[in-house]
């Protein structure tokens, strides 16, 4: 009689392997196994439709989650069937991005392309043509402000990743907020995930998502990890600075400069 081998468990977590995975999308997960948070959101982020908010510490393999979503939908639709849309605070963000996932899921017959205030009028059919969109929230809120004029474009969105969703709570937030509401009011059936390392309040996000086009009454699946996840601890140190009753002379102490 021979025992199976238990599956690996960290933080009473069970770790996933991508060989659980259909033959084509193994050679974008190259290692045995998802770490814990990523096997924590499998479920949720390739085996169904619904939003999702995350909330991980940096450097815990988010971007991965992003990836088994556009998995998911590829599964369900053909390449010209849909496009991604996926969004960051900053240009080095989606340049980055861009340059990973175009190598990435080149094999998969998706184009990526990055629209940001850098893109020129002659990249524009780049963006038109590719099933991946890489865009900051001031970009897609200037492209979309009037949707009718790219109503089919708008339909064909079925996957809107948020990256860094914190920033609602800044300046910039309102123009994300405005973002996301319009994909919510003249998408079709468009699916939600946002990510951050730092955002205080996820289960407001996720009430605010709702759970998918047809439940918006119920929150998006919502996961939490803390610092207990990061794969490099932090070491935090106090150093303490004697103050000599002149404030003058404690802020230069304190001032690099």
């Amino acid at each position: 009689m021979s025992l199976k081998q238990a599956p690996p468990m960290v933080q009473g977590i069970r770790l996933v392997s991508p060989n659980e995975l259909p033959d084509r999308f193994r050679p974008l997960f190259p290692f045995s196994l998802f770490n814990a948070v990523q096997s924590k959101c499998y479920e949720i982020a390739y085996k169904t439709s619904d939003n999702l908010v995350l909330s991980a510490p940096t450097g815990s393999g988010k971007t991965v989650i992003l990836e088994l979503s556009i998995c998911h939908l590829m599964s369900g639709f053909q390449t010209d069937q849909f496009k991604i849309v996926y969004m960051a605070p900053t240009k080095s963000l989606c340049t980055e991005r861009q340059k990973d996932w175009q190598t990435k899921f080149s094999a998969l017959d998706l184009q990526c392309a990055e629209l940001t205030g850098d893109t020129n009028q002659g990249q524009l059919p780049n963006v038109q043509n590719a099933s991946i969109i890489i865009t900051t929230p001031e970009k897609w809120d200037s492209m979309t402000r009037k949707w009718k004029d790219h109503a089919k474009l708008m339909q064909l969105v079925k996957l809107f990743l948020i990256d860094e969703v914190h920033i609602l709570k800044e300046t910039r937030g309102a123009c994300l907020e405005a973002v996301v509401s319009r994909m919510k009011s003249v998408g079709s059936d468009v699916r939600f995930l946002a990510l951050s390392a730092t955002v205080p309040n996820s289960e407001d996000i996720a009430t605010w998502l709702g759970r998918n086009p047809t439940t918006q009454y119920l929150p998006a699946h919502r996961e939490r990890f803390g610092e207990e996840f990061r794969p490099v601890k932090l070491q935090k140190h106090v150093y303490g600075i004697q103050f000599n009753g002149n404030d003058w002379g404690f802020e230069r102490v304190c001032d690099p400069k």
